[in-house]
């Protein structure tokens, strides 16, 4: 009897490349909501466009001091302004990010089926603008602020003329800047630049929005070679009104022989490198999603989140303030806990977000006698007991403690950076039917062109999960993890296990080409194969075509070696 085992005992969500970093040229960027396994990507950027219009969402991220925070990006047209939520990346990533899924069929008298043994699943205002034109040669276009940026924009006719205003006004210049920003100092060509006001720290950063006509976004990577690591990740994502495309890089399509199903495709990362340097160049980018933007459809922002700012307002005890932040939804929760019904973390869990967190000691400062007492999230989240009872108790901690509490601007000012760009995050979300998600990892000697992305609606959907099937056969009195058994892939490899699942495959997975297909993609037609490895693939050793799963010409390959067999 054939038993199988409908619950799924792998979900993989994969890795994408390390990034860690000061945030130079381009920017890096910040990690990821932690209870979403993976690694952080050194670029994410959401892109929305419409009517010659380019909407870009920037995730920013900066370790070290805030003087030498620099940020400089070339745009086509002088842009709007307007800060960004980190929640926007971290509810994408989560709603988005690549799932391996492995189904068991099981034969046999197989005993204990090991549930757990394919490893653990995972958790399912702008600020006024200062117009600066200036007749005497001066680059400045605009110079103004917003949340706790200094920020200008510049004209890029004249290289010199540039980066020197960029030195006299204390904005940081990386080092290299001057060698490769060249292909952008164009006329009619601009500079943003931003630096931290003076006060503010790393931690008061958060992403930015850019508006600016456009007919198709790109990315400065030229640029961004300047702060770049090897095997940078740059995840990128499209709204749309049909699946997005890099429309100046190669298309590869991974092969899923190569990913290690069985350990939650920890590897997947080194194989879309891999497959990403079969291309041309390196030139190329792998889609993890192509959909409905429904996926994100109430996750930022449902009806009930936030209340209103008169209803803040009104605490105007401090804790009571902090605790209605807390009930209100000022935390965010992951999607896969939201779709699960699992609501708002536990109390002795909650943590008020870094920005947020920023803006309410800045008014309910953390005494500094209670440091080693306890922790300024704990202090938050037992607000009322530390001013009130404890307070009482231990006076001498509190010699020359003041608040500077004002519910009525702390309100206001929240509703401004924290709950404003959640609210336009979710609106922009809701505009656009189709959500793509596009990855490389590219190292700073291949980053010489700037990728460029368009749509073709005609390409067909590229869901998140993939699955597999994993046949084993126990025999009289086996188990699933040491009786011989095979993987089939989605694509319809067959990788066999001899000695079981727990001990290696027969042959490597690294053997062979890491990229199924490399193609181009226009805006209308059908993908032009470039480099097809169906052949290469199907030929090497414990691997054969099984269920080709729509692939013809992997079908064709099984069909001719049943001949040859026969």
């Amino acid at each position: 009897m054939i038993k199988t085992i409908s619950t799924i005992l792998l979900t993989a969500t994969v890795a994408v490349a390390t990034w860690s970093g000061r945030a130079e040229a381009c920017g890096c960027f910040a990690p990821p909501d932690p209870t979403v396994p993976i690694v952080q990507a050194g670029e994410r950027i959401l892109f929305a466009t419409a009517n010659g219009k380019v909407t870009a969402h920037i995730q920013i991220q900066y370790a070290g001091d805030a003087k030498d925070f620099g940020w400089l990006l070339p745009v086509p047209s002088v842009p709007t302004l307007k800060l960004g939520t980190e929640e926007l990346f971290t509810q994408l990533i989560a709603t988005t990010q690549p799932r391996y899924f492995v189904q068991v069929k099981a034969t046999g008298n197989c005993g204990n089926l090991g549930f757990n043994g394919f490893g653990a699943a995972a958790p399912s205002a702008r600020g006024g603008v200062d117009s600066a034109e200036s007749g005497d040669g001066s680059p400045l276009v605009i110079q103004s602020s917003i949340g706790p940026y200094d920020y200008a924009v510049l004209k890029a006719d004249n290289k010199d003329a540039m980066l020197k205003w960029l030195a006299d006004n204390r904005y940081f210049i990386p080092v290299g800047t001057e060698d490769v920003v060249g292909p952008y100092i164009n006329p009619g060509s601009f500079f943003l630049a931003l630096k931290l006001q003076s006060g503010k720290s790393a931690g008061d950063i958060q992403p930015v929005v850019l508006e600016y006509p456009s007919e198709k976004p790109m990315i400065p990577i030229i640029l961004t070679s300047v702060a770049a690591q090897p095997n940078m990740g740059i995840q990128v994502w499209m709204l749309g009104q049909g699946r997005a495309i890099p429309r100046n890089y190669r298309h590869v399509v991974i092969n899923d022989a190569q990913l290690d199903w069985l350990n939650q495709a920890q590897n997947y990362n080194d194989v879309v490198i891999k497959a990403i340097s079969e291309a041309p160049e390196k030139h190329a980018f792998v889609t993890e999603y192509a959909g409905t933007s429904d996926v994100m459809k109430d996750v930022l922002d449902p009806a009930s989140r936030f209340g209103t700012q008169d209803a803040l307002a009104a605490k105007t005890e401090p804790g009571a303030f902090v605790q209605h932040l807390f009930d209100t939804g000022f935390i965010p929760v992951p999607a896969s806990q939201q779709q699960s019904g699992r609501g708002f973390p536990f109390q002795s869990q909650q943590v008020l977000p870094p920005n947020l967190k920023s803006l309410v000691l800045a008014a309910i400062p953390f005494p500094a006698d209670l440091k080693g007492v306890t922790t300024e999230d704990e202090f938050l989240r037992r607000l009322s007991y530390y001013l009130g009872e404890y307070r009482t108790n231990n006076p001498s901690r509190f010699i020359g403690y003041q608040l500077a509490f004002n519910p009525s601007a702390l309100a206001g000012e929240i509703f401004e950076k924290i709950v404003k760009p959640v609210r336009e995050a979710g609106a922009l979300l809701r505009a656009y039917p189709t959500l793509t998600r596009l990855y490389t990892a590219l190292s700073p000697q291949d980053m010489t062109r700037d990728p460029v992305f368009s749509y073709n609606p005609s390409l067909p959907e590229v869901p998140r999960d993939h699955n597999a099937t994993y046949e084993v056969n126990c025999g009289v009195a086996g188990n699933t993890f040491s009786s011989p058994g095979r993987l089939i892939t989605e694509q319809g490899w067959s990788i066999k296990y001899p000695e079981g699942r727990s001990a290696s495959p027969e042959r490597a997975l690294a053997v062979g080409p890491s990229a199924l297909r490399v193609e181009t993609l226009a805006e209308e037609g059908s993908p032009v194969v470039e480099l097809d490895n169906s052949k290469p693939i199907a030929k090497l050793s414990g691997c054969s075509v099984v269920d080709p799963a729509g692939l013809g010409l992997l079908a064709l390959v099984a069909f001719l070696r049943r001949r040859r067999a026969s």
